[in-house]
């Protein structure tokens, strides 16, 4: 089974960055910084240092704990435990930039592989309204076998879906901090098991 995975704001804080120090790294231009593009782009070349996040409750909008693994554009921030459980299961999916934060070390995963590029997004299921939001996504599952973190074009790269895999592994290290639903048009993030 398939899944999108979402933060848990109803307990834990939103992820933030250091706006100088995303300038620094990857200038002004929309189209480069980690921060605000989500397209599916390495940036391993240019992160030469770890990249100063925080998490903040947001005028009240969220919670306050901090996570263990936070989803960001279709992207997972990582703490170092999150990080050990989680790195042989998505090395294959993505790379692993270095980040600092109000609890030591983590890390961004940032997913490289597209449901797109294989075949794998099924677009007979696939709806957007007519503001060109997306309604309805569906995957040929075959397609994506092997691959455990995805995103696709189709969405704009918004949301990261996974394997079950990905979701048991969260759930048997207890890592809290997102919520994974099988709607995976549900972007409002509802879980259908819960929050992890």
């Amino acid at each position: 089974m398939l899944y999108s995975i979402h933060n848990d704001l109803n307990t834990y804080a939103a992820i933030g960055f250091n706006w100088k120090q995303i300038v620094s790294m990857f200038g002004e231009n929309m189209d480069t910084r980690f921060d605000v593009n989500h397209a599916p782009r390495k940036y391993s070349a240019i992160w030469k240092e770890p990249l100063q996040v925080t998490f903040s409750n947001t005028g009240g909008l969220t919670g306050t704990a901090i996570p263990d693994i936070a989803e960001h554009q279709g992207r997972l921030f990582l703490s170092t435990r999150a990080y050990d459980t989680l790195h042989n299961l998505l090395k294959n999916d993505g790379e692993f930039l270095p980040v600092e934060y109000e609890n030591g070390t983590g890390y961004m995963f940032n997913p490289l592989r597209l449901a797109d590029t294989v075949g794998g997004l099924n677009e007979e299921h696939c709806v957007k309204n007519e503001w060109d939001d997306v309604e309805h996504i569906a995957f040929h599952e075959d397609k994506l076998d092997g691959i455990v973190a995805f995103r696709s074009e189709f969405d704009f790269f918004i949301n990261l879906f996974c394997q079950s895999a990905l979701k048991q592994a969260v759930e048997q290290a207890n890592l809290k901090g997102v919520t994974f639903t099988s709607n995976l048009g549900n972007t409002s993030g509802l879980p259908t098991n819960g929050p992890h």
